[in-house]
């Protein structure tokens, strides 16, 4: 009794600590799944179906106990199925660098606003993952017969799932989902949001958004950060106020950060309320490391990541220290602008990583 009064005094502590809350805060709605966990690993897909509209506010987690690590949430238009390893299929809402577990079987919030608005009788497609691939953090979750109804309303049901290696690798299928949907009926987000982009122009990165409809909508502001967790003011941007049709917005970052640049998007009202519509990542390591091959990390543990030109990676091949191609033994992950290799199943040592006009030394530690 004593432990789980605790417990709950933490869980309060923490939720109304984090900034997360104001994204909640409209919440009157609630769906939990039982958090009755008998498995874990470091992501979780799984399906939300509106019977009305609603507007996603956030999620809270059953974490494995003890983590504290970095989380990322994806999002897709239409059902898991089908695009469990497909990548490019899915759009990320959002990360936060340090997710406490509250405790076993417990929830835990996540602090990644979500703002999104499901219509009535669609499905959106959910991935929840931990990002620290050789550290102890990730989600629980209960083993099931099948794909299933975990927890339903009047308004959402949550189906699915199965459970995810990061990021975007092997299916362990049939895995329920623990978690909470906290949400509101209908539209309830001051813009109708469509999305958030970052695009290279020579040097620059064009950063443009789109709203569906305004209302009360004063202005808007960009921040950026190296970490995702550090954040300076970028852009401020007017709001058109009030709208029925799309509106368009752009702003040009002139000088953007020599690797990785993390990007997000408040709209402030007219009476000062801010809400998070969306962060975004963009990679500027490809362009720093033209006519070579840029390896992150080296050494590695598990997970290495190789930049290069398009043309270079498309003929990637793996020696070892007796010159054997062993590409074939291992896992290898096409993303937009780099591969990714799993070297979990190697022996420490030297390798060769060979494009078709390149080679670099990569050390397994």
């Amino acid at each position: 009794m004593f432990k789980s009064t605790i417990l709950t005094i933490l869980y309060f502590v923490i939720f109304f600590h984090q900034g997360a809350v104001a994204q909640c805060s409209l919440s009157s709605t609630n769906l939990a799944t039982s958090y009755v966990s008998n498995n874990s690993n470091k992501g979780e897909m799984f399906n939300i179906v509106a019977t009305n509209t609603v507007t996603l506010l956030c999620f809270d987690l059953n974490l494995i106990l003890g983590s504290n690590g970095n989380y990322e949430i994806y999002y897709k238009v239409g059902s898991y199925v089908g695009s469990e390893n497909n990548a490019a299929a899915w759009t990320l809402i959002g990360s936060n660098p340090s997710v406490p577990c509250v405790g076993f079987d417990t929830p835990s919030p996540m602090d990644i606003p979500l703002n999104l608005v499901i219509p009535s009788g669609q499905t959106y497609a959910f991935y929840v993952t931990a990002t620290n691939v050789a550290a102890t953090t990730g989600i629980r979750y209960t083993n099931n017969a099948g794909y299933t109804t975990i927890a339903s309303d009047a308004n959402i049901s949550i189906a699915g799932g199965i459970g995810k290696a990061y990021p975007f690798l092997t299916n362990y299928n049939n895995r329920s989902f623990n978690g909470t949907v906290h949400y509101a009926l209908g539209n309830v987000l001051p813009v109708e949001f469509k999305d958030f982009t970052a695009t290279a122009i020579n040097q620059s990165v064009l950063l443009e958004w789109e709203t569906e409809s305004e209302n009360n909508s004063d202005y808007y502001e960009i921040e950026r950060s190296s970490n995702a967790q550090d954040w300076n003011k970028l852009f401020k941007t007017k709001a058109v106020g009030e709208s029925t049709v799309v509106k368009s917005y752009q702003e040009i970052d002139t000088q953007p950060l020599d690797a990785i640049s993390y990007y997000r998007l408040y709209q402030i009202d007219l009476d000062g309320e801010r809400t998070l519509l969306k962060t975004i990542g963009w990679n500027n390591i490809p362009r720093l490391f033209s006519n070579q091959l840029h390896l992150f990390p080296n050494p590695a543990k598990e997970m290495t990541r190789i930049y290069g030109e398009e043309s270079e990676l498309r003929e990637l091949v793996l020696l070892n220290q007796i010159g054997q191609n062993i590409t074939d033994q291992l896992s290898v992950h096409k993303h937009a602008d780099y591969l990714e290799i799993d070297l979990s199943g190697q022996k420490p040592g030297f390798f060769i990583l060979k494009s078709k006009t390149l080679s670099t030394i990569l050390i397994k530690e």
